[in-house]
């Protein structure tokens, strides 16, 4: 890239602070003309809305302007003469901005040497080929339906605001949408360290979303994703609570707990912690997983199975109000396995059909599998909140209205929600990384602790041998 020591002169500067001038003064001359004879009530009203268009107009008349005297600056100067042949002037490209359209003729120029095709302008602005909306109306436009969804962005994204004439007949259409979400350069964000006391809850689920499939379209296919949500307490105010220290990691993985471990060790200081507990429905993957979680001799991970699929399971059993709350109160209060066996062999023994009674049997042996992760959950002072918290961080946004998506494109979709769920701001990130090919960190690593080099009571080798070395080699490889 040529750099010019002056992009623009005094003289061109001039030019174009005269000409916005001009064009502001004839323009806010017909505002003060037309407020003096209206007569309507809506006199405050009109005149924010012609200001807010006029205002659009001469920052497209100036960004306009400044682009092609740019151009030209370069198109003169010496060192363009001794690099760069002029292959074709007047090329006309168009960009939609925060201000509206803005339209532009820029110099393509041919490199004496490679003879490389070469746009300055777009060089020196880092303006990406092939792009018709500018990297910051995309940054809003993938915030926002991350938050909401395409659909509604397209139609009510605050862009539309900024131009009010058009903001009733024309929106971005959705589809364009998906593309900006899909063109997103996921990063590795590091995250604040979260302080530690002593003991660490970790809630696992999955949630089923619908899959694309061209060559079958009659045949159902699923995406499983996988939600972590991760926290060190309750804090309780009145009749709510609220997680504390609390952490979302989601993934359409086949390795998620190897990903999550990767996250997590280094957001918690597994060194200090004596008692992880494991709240879940004992799904088999999430239990295969569990051993992960040790990294420490004193990392105790306890099994703590979901009171919510437990009473799902009595109640799906069995349609008796009182018998249901027998079978919970044996279970809960009494602890008593052998009577809760009586008294599921009895419902069972009761029922006519075979595949009832099989059902049912199913139920029995889920309890029982899981006997022991369910008075361990009843002890727990933290209970599971995970099925209020897939519907809030994965249902209401991927599976809750009737729309399939692309296996290449859903782990995009899903990192992107996870950062918004962890307090990173969409907009920033988008404007850090998509001119990027580099890795892009939000938050520096700490200065390297020597303490590495003491003695740890990690019984694992390798990156999760010491917290502060595992930090020293993520900062070594992200770097």
């Amino acid at each position: 890239m040529y750099m010019l020591p002056q992009i623009l002169d005094i003289s061109t500067e001039n030019f174009i602070i005269n000409q916005i001038i001009s064009d502001l003064k004839n323009k806010l001359e017909k505002i003060l003309n037309s407020f003096s004879i209206d007569t309507s009530k809506n006199r405050y009203v009109n005149m924010f809305i012609e200001f807010q268009n006029i205002m659009n107009e001469a920052s497209g008349l100036f960004f306009s302007l400044l682009f092609e005297n740019i151009d030209k600056t370069f198109k003169n100067s010496k060192k363009r003469k001794e690099n760069y042949y002029i292959n074709k002037s007047n090329v006309k490209r168009t960009i939609i901005t925060i201000f509206g359209t803005i339209t532009f003729y820029r110099t393509l120029y041919i490199n004496k040497l490679t003879g490389e095709y070469y746009f300055y302008v777009d060089d020196v602005l880092g303006l990406e080929a092939y792009k018709n909306y500018d990297p910051i109306v995309r940054a809003v436009l993938v915030q926002d339906s991350v938050v909401t969804n395409p659909n509604h962005t397209s139609k009510y994204s605050p862009l539309n605001i900024l131009n009010l004439k058009n903001q009733l007949s024309n929106y971005i259409p959705k589809q364009t949408i998906y593309k900006f979400k899909q063109d997103t350069k996921i990063r590795k964000v590091n995250y604040k360290e979260i302080e530690t006391n002593k003991t660490l809850y970790v809630m696992v689920d999955e949630k089923w979303i619908h899959k694309q499939d061209k060559n079958n379209p009659n045949k159902k296919k699923w995406i499983m994703s996988k939600c972590f949500v991760t926290f060190t307490g309750i804090k309780r105010k009145g009749k709510r609570s609220r997680l504390t220290g609390r952490h979302i990691f989601i993934t359409s993985s086949d390795k998620p707990w190897k990903e999550f471990m990767d996250e997590i060790h280094m957001i918690y200081n597994f060194e200090e912690l004596n008692t992880i507990n494991l709240l879940s429905d004992a799904g088999s993957w999430i239990l295969s997983g569990a051993s992960e979680l040790k990294l420490y001799s004193n990392n105790k991970v306890t099994i703590n199975t979901c009171e919510f699929h437990v009473k799902q399971k009595i109640n799906r059993s069995t349609t008796d109000k009182e018998l249901r709350l027998t079978i919970a109160n044996i279970i809960y209060e009494k602890e008593d396995k052998e009577e809760f066996i009586k008294e599921m062999d009895k419902l069972i023994e009761s029922k006519t059909s075979d595949s009832r009674k099989q059902k049912i049997t199913e139920y029995k042996n889920y309890i029982l599998k899981h006997w022991k992760g369910i008075i361990n959950m009843k002890n727990s002072l933290c209970k599971s909140s995970m099925e209020a918290h897939i519907e809030h961080c994965i249902a209401s946004s991927f599976s809750s209205v009737p729309k399939a998506y692309s296996e290449n494109n859903i782990e995009t979709y899903l990192k992107l929600q996870e950062m918004v769920l962890n307090g990173i701001n969409i907009f920033n990130y988008y404007l850090d990384t998509y001119n990027s090919d580099d890795n892009y960190i939000y938050n520096k690593e700490k200065e390297v602790n020597y303490s590495i080099f003491e003695h740890s009571t990690s019984n694992l080798p390798g990156l999760y041998s010491n917290h502060s070395l595992s930090k020293a080699l993520h900062s070594v490889i992200d770097y």
